[in-house]
């Protein structure tokens, strides 16, 4: 058999198209968005009113599983303000961020501005 047809008959074979990636969704582990409580809101707020375009932040936030929004992963970001609107979404470094997907902002900005709750 010559070299050249000797290649393919040992060539990776996937004969269901999808499954791998199928399979790696499973082994995630999604959990369901927590709640903030009424003092994390709040410092939250207070640290929003302080973000302006070109800052470097750190940010947590919630990604929902696009199958089923109620669970998602929590992601922490670290980067430049590219765009930030307030009511709608912050932008760090070409990621998109949901303003109520945020759990925690942090950075050298908030070290020095001291936020009472």
């Amino acid at each position: 058999m010559d070299v050249g047809r000797r290649a393919k008959q040992f060539a990776p074979f996937a004969a269901l198209r999808g499954l791998d990636e199928t399979i790696r969704q499973q082994e995630i582990i999604y959990e369901p968005k927590r709640d903030l409580s009424e003092e994390k809101k709040n410092e939250l707020d207070m640290k929003l009113r302080i973000l302006t375009y070109g800052m470097k932040i750190q940010a947590t936030y919630f990604q929902k599983f696009w199958k089923d929004p109620s669970v998602g992963q929590y992601h922490t970001l670290s980067g430049t303000i590219e765009f930030f609107d307030p009511s709608v979404h912050l932008r760090i470094d070409d990621t998109e961020i949901q303003i109520q997907d945020i759990c925690d902002l942090t950075g050298d900005v908030f070290e020095t501005i001291e936020i009472s709750c």
